[in-house]
Order: structure tokens, then sequence, then C-alpha cells
């Protein structure tokens, strides 16, 4: 793990299937091809390393795998020319892939012909012998005092009977380690070693020895590379201290905390050194620093409607943002945005108040939604403190009190022809269905926010794996009495290298007597529903899903194809969902020092390949 010492553990993984060298892994087959065989025209300069070409690679016997995945495992091509070795190289990776599976026994019998008349162009028929699959046998364990030998077989999690593999046994090894380390004993060994294989019960008994070594101290923390964020802005996301004990857990969420900060380009995984005594090491974390300013530009383009009179509609984003103000921590946010809904929002945080991990912000803010369809408008501006506290390794919680204040004109409910699919191409209005204001028109509303946040990513600006799940529920008093809900989950995880898979899932729900038009939950551009215009579907309850397959280019860039789903209610039936809608396309998030540049390309279920909308996001670092 990359939090792990940088001096070395010692933990001695013994690779069990190396130990099997006496059972024959059959490759000498390939030691009856003539050694004076005419090279082919792959044959190094000095022409002397005999070069092969294998049209034809076929298996039998095989069960355990299958033949695809065998010449995954050789490297097989059909005009690759190979090298003897290269050859034998093969051979032995399907042996040894056998063995790690518990197929200890397994012999590889490749049984080459001729396949033209050189005898540099041969097929290769292998013969497979799996042979019985291992199982764990018995299992003793050496030398343990801290723990108790039933904790130490729970940890490592293999029971008598089940299927011998490599991979488990390692992660066993690893689970013990850890709960080792996390105890202050980081450099302990452990060594697994066979005391008995039987091919005739096909069983595989073993024992672990176990050298659990001294206690070790954190003896001095260090951070080096800082330029503009002060030492102790840093120290204090650490949650280790000099003087204590070593504990895994603990140098982990370090290294998280550290990566998640925002502040720092990259975070070397080495943190840890040896000692100046005994029994003691030093944690230093080693950082460049990022550029925390950012002055972004999104442009949003949506092509005329079809059928109408209609000109091309733009909608634009600025936003203003430093998170590490002069070094100190401290969080200042600028945005702007315009279509049809226009807002402006400043905000201030003040982290670590009291010395505590906790982070105090206020917010000014206004808002202008107008009706598609007749211009009404509607407005509100609004103030909040908010007070943000961490806990746990992955846990924050936010307690928003808000003030707001609402003027707006009647809601306005317009539906489409009957026969036209989608709002956004109907022509004209059909049907307007009316809900009165409030007979002040106007109003005011105080609120509660609480807010309970789990972050498990890895790296929050471009995560390849972990899961990040929100839940917040609003009170409101005065003229208007609402409660609201909201749920997001995020969940990604690796498939292939630099391959990452994100699904998102978001809920919100608003109940009340009467909600204003500003208080509704809008669906539709660049945040939600790509494909479709900014905010153009708005009702008290909203769902949708994101589903994003990326190819990552850097530490914050990536090209990603997406899916995008979702609906909201009607506003005059608050518990009937609209019908649901879909947009899908594809992007590209680049960054470098200098700023960043993202485009969007959505197009909604139904529309020509060139009526997509285009999002394009450009930013400057500073």
């Amino acid at each position: 793990m990359h939090t792990k010492p940088s001096i070395k553990h010692s933990l001695l993984l013994s690779i069990i299937f190396l130990t099997l060298t006496s059972f024959p892994n059959s490759v000498s087959a390939i030691d009856d091809i003539q050694q004076n065989t005419p090279p082919t025209n792959g044959t190094d300069t000095n022409n002397t390393v005999p070069r092969y070409i294998i049209p034809k690679l076929e298996f039998e016997g095989n069960k355990h795998f299958n033949q695809r995945k065998l010449r995954e495992l050789f490297g097989w091509q059909l005009k690759k020319v190979y090298s003897r070795n290269e050859i034998s190289d093969g051979f032995e990776r399907i042996t040894m892939a056998y063995r790690k599976d518990g197929y200890v026994f397994a012999q590889v019998v490749p049984l080459p012909s001729p396949a033209s008349t050189t005898n540099s162009h041969f097929g290769i028929e292998v013969k497979i012998r799996e042979g019985k699959r291992i199982r764990f046998g018995n299992l003793s364990i050496i030398g343990n005092t801290l723990f108790s030998k039933s904790k130490i077989l729970r940890e490592l999690g293999l029971r008598k009977g089940q299927f011998f593999t490599q991979t488990a046994l390692e992660t066993g090894i690893e689970r013990i380690q850890m709960i080792y380390s996390e105890y202050g004993h980081p450099k302990v060994e452990i060594e697994p070693t066979i005391t008995n294989l039987s091919a005739q019960n096909g069983s595989l008994d073993f024992s672990l020895h176990i050298n659990e070594k001294e206690k070790v101290k954190i003896s001095d923390i260090k951070v080096g590379g800082l330029e503009k964020t002060k030492e102790y802005v840093v120290l204090r996301e650490i949650p280790i201290k000099v003087n204590e004990y070593y504990d895994q857990i603990k140098i982990d969420k370090s290294y998280h905390r550290l990566r998640n900060l925002g502040y720092f380009h990259y975070v070397n995984p080495n943190l840890l050194e040896e000692g100046t005594t005994e029994g003691t090491i030093i944690f230093h974390a080693k950082v460049t620093e990022g550029r925390t300013g950012r002055l972004i530009g999104i442009l949003g383009y949506a092509p005329p409607t079809e059928g109408s009179e209609s000109v091309p509609q733009l909608t634009g984003v600025v936003e203003f943002g430093e998170t590490n103000l002069l070094g100190t921590g401290r969080d200042v946010h600028f945005q702007w945005k315009s279509g049809l809904l226009k807002t402006l929002r400043v905000g201030y945080k003040e982290p670590w108040i009291f010395g505590r991990p906790i982070t105090l912000g206020v917010a000014y803010s206004q808002l202008t939604q107008r009706n598609p369809f007749n211009d009404e408008e509607s407005e509100e501006k609004a103030a909040d403190l908010s007070g943000f506290f961490k806990f746990g390794r992955y846990y924050e919680g936010e307690i928003t009190l808000g003030y707001k204040y609402l003027n707006f004109e009647d809601i306005t409910r317009t539906l489409p022809p009957q026969n036209i699919e989608d709002p956004l191409h109907a022509p004209m209005p059909m049907v307007v269905d009316r809900i009165p204001a409030t007979e002040l028109g106007r109003g005011s509303k105080f609120s509660i926010t609480l807010r309970m946040t789990r972050d498990s990513r890895d790296y929050y600006l471009n995560p390849t794996r972990g899961r990040r799940d929100s839940f917040a529920v609003e009170l409101s008093r005065s003229d208007f009495r609402l409660r609201k809900i909201w749920l997001d989950v995020q969940q990604y995880f690796q498939t292939w290298e630099n391959q990452v898979v994100a699904i998102e899932l978001h809920g919100a729900a608003a109940w009340g007597v009467y909600i204003p038009p500003t208080e509704l939950f809008y669906l539709g551009g660049a945040s939600n529903l790509r494909g479709y215009d900014e905010d153009w579907f708005s009702g008290p309850r909203r769902v949708h899903a994101n589903l994003e397959y990326r190819f990552l280019m850097g530490r914050n860039s990536q090209f990603f194809t997406f899916f995008d789903l979702g609906s909201v209610t009607f506003i005059d039936r608050p518990s009937e969902f609209d019908r649901l809608r879909i947009g899908y396309g594809f992007g590209a998030r680049l960054e470098s020092k200098g700023g960043i540049i993202q485009l969007d390309y959505g197009l909604a279920a139904g529309d020509s390949a060139l009526r997509g909308k285009v999002h394009v996001k450009l930013g400057a670092s500073f």
C-alpha cells in the first residue's frame, strides 16, 4: 500500500508455487526444435538468434482456462516473430498461472509441428494436464504473542478445504500485517512455510511464522515542498502526533486528507522514513504545490428548435474561486450564471475555528427564474451561515441556517400538443394551467439544513475508486413551511488500467402547501441532464442518474462517454412524475498547470447527431 513505510516491512511472502519446482512444466519440448533452423527475416542484426513464426496455437485438455485466456497468457499473435526464449517464457507463464490458482501439479506439453516448407514456421498443439486442484489443509501459527491464534485465523480468512490460490494467501497475510501495524508493529515479519503437500489428498498444510518485532513510535513529523501553504495548515490536517505509536489507519488517513485538500499537485506516497534511533520512524510528507485559484467560464449552446422561428440559445457561467487564500486554507467563491435561472452567489469559509476541525461559511445569493413560455419572473435573495465539521476517516457534517426573501408571479404549467413527444421541440404551448400565488405574492423563509456526507474517494478531482454518499434535510418556517430532502450516491470503480466507471444516483423532494418557483428542483443541462437546455424542466421532486465510462489521460484529465436520465414531477401533481428524459454523448476534461478545458457534447433521445447541445468550460489557474 502506498502509505506503508518506505523502510522495508520485512513481510516475507513465500510464493508457494515457486517451491514446487520438482513438478515439471514440460516446456522442454521446445528444445526439440532444431538448433540450426533457418532464421526468419526477424533475426537480430548479428544473425545469431533464431526467430520463429507461430501461425497456429491450439490447446487440448484445458478446463480451468479457455483457449482465449491461454493465448493471452502466452502472448500469441498471428504474425509475431518469436525467439526460443520468448516461446519458453510464454509456456512458463501458463504454468505459473495454473499454479497460482492451485493447480500446482499442472503440466504444459507443447508439441510443435512444421507449418510450411521452412522450419521457421510451425504450429503448436499444447496438451494441458491440469491435475488435481489442491485445497488448504492444516494451518499452524508460530510466534504470536500480541494476538490470539483465533484472531489471526479470522484475519487470514482461509478455511480448511478451501481451494488454494496465491491471491487469497497474500491477501490474508496482508490483513494480519495491517492489524499488527495498527497496534504499533509495522515491521512485523510473516513467513509462510509449507509443512506438507499431498498429491494424493490434494491438500496443502503450512505454517505462519510471525516475528512481531519491536513497537515503533513516530519521532518527527515533517512537510517538505511547501511554497505558498503555511506549514501549520498542513500539520493540523494530519491526525498523527509526535511520540505516538505507529498506527497504519492514521497513516492512511493522513495520506487521504493531504491528497484531497486540493492544495497540492502531487503528494509522494512514500510518507515514512527510518528514524534516527531504533524503534522510531519519521513521517515526512513531500508535496508539490498546485495552483488553488480558479477562474472558469462555461458556455452552453443549443441550436434553434425545429419548425419554429427561435434562435440559437446561449447560456453562460463565470466562476471565481480560491481554496487556499494566502496559503491559510481560507476559501472564497463567486459565481454568476445566465439562462432561465440567473444566479449570483458569493461566499467565504474560515477553517479550523477554535483550533478544531470546524469550518464556518457565510454566503449571499440572488436568483431570478424566468418561465420559458410567458417570460414571467420570480426572484429570491438569500443569505446563510454554515458550519462544517469532520469526524472519522471519511465523514463530514454540515449545519446551515438560512434566510430567503422571495418575490414571485403565479406558477404557469405549460403542456405541449399531444402528438409532440418532447416539450423541448413543441412549436407552441397547447394547454396552460395556472396555480395562483399567495395573497402577498412575496414572502420570507427561515430554514435549517442538516447534511451528512461520507466520502471515501481516493482523489476527489478525478477518482478511480471509492464512493461518496450524501443525505440532507431542510425544515423552514415563516411565510413558507417547506420540507426538503436530498439523497446523492456516487460510486467509482476501475475496470482496466486507466479506465473508470462512474455511477451517480440523485434524488430530491419538497413538500409544502405552496412551493415558490425558485424552491423547485430544476433538471437539464451540463450539471445533470446533458443533451437538454439548461434548467428546462422543474418540479417539486426530481430524480436523475448519470453513467460515465472514463479513459484517464492524466492526474486530472480524461475522455469519457456518458448516459444521463432523469425526470421531475408535475407542479400541479407533485406525486406524479413526467416521462423519463434520456441524454447521451461524449466529452473531455483536460487540465494543465495553466488551466482547464472541458467539452461536453450531449444529445437528447431522438435528436439527430448534429442537434446536440455543446457545453464548453474554460478555466485559468493561478
